[in-house]
């Protein structure tokens, strides 16, 4: 491999391990609860009660309304951080001298941090994304397994109720 190419793979990897390991320290402790909760449900989800179900699917709901605010503001600190990226570049786009391919090359080699700054927030303002939906997600599978619970719950009462009538080929028998 070419050492500059390996160079250049070695940084790339260097800045995205440090953003990424940032960012998880920032996400984390909103959603270690959330993280919990699923880990709890992974482990038990067969021998859940009906009951159990619901509270988990309280709690998780509890959780993404408190994650959508979160979410939204994380949306808004990205966008920030673009806006003022774009600032800079286009004063220091306007302050350089040269052809204006110089200047946009000096200027995106000046916005530099702002673009790696945007690029962070875009990572934390996803990864809440991506928490919520998949909170959703679970959510619609808890309820399903809770259909389905309730379902089996129904079919085996009324096969112990004695007070159902009894069919043979169709027929009622009395």
């Amino acid at each position: 491999m070419n050492k500059k190419l390996q160079d250049a793979l070695e940084v790339v990897d260097t800045t995205y391990f440090d953003i990424v390991d940032i960012a998880n320290g920032a996400v984390k402790p909103i959603t270690q609860e959330v993280d919990d909760l699923v880990k709890t449900i992974n482990l038990t989800v067969n021998s859940l009660s009906i009951d159990q179900i619901r509270d988990y699917i309280l709690r998780l709901q509890l959780k993404a309304f408190e994650l959508s605010e979160i979410k939204e503001k994380s949306a808004l600190k990205a966008e920030l951080a673009e806006a003022l990226q774009k600032e800079k570049y286009a004063v220091r786009f306007n302050a350089l001298e040269g052809s204006a391919a110089v200047k946009d090359k000096l200027a995106i080699v000046e916005t530099a941090p702002e673009v790696v700054s945007e690029a962070f927030y875009n990572l934390i303002a996803n990864l809440f994304k991506t928490k919520l939906d998949q909170i959703h997600r679970l959510v619609d599978a808890l309820k399903s397994i809770l259909m389905s619970r309730m379902q089996e719950t129904k079919f085996m009462n009324i096969g112990i109720d004695n007070s159902i009538p009894a069919t043979t080929n169709g027929k009622v028998n009395l």
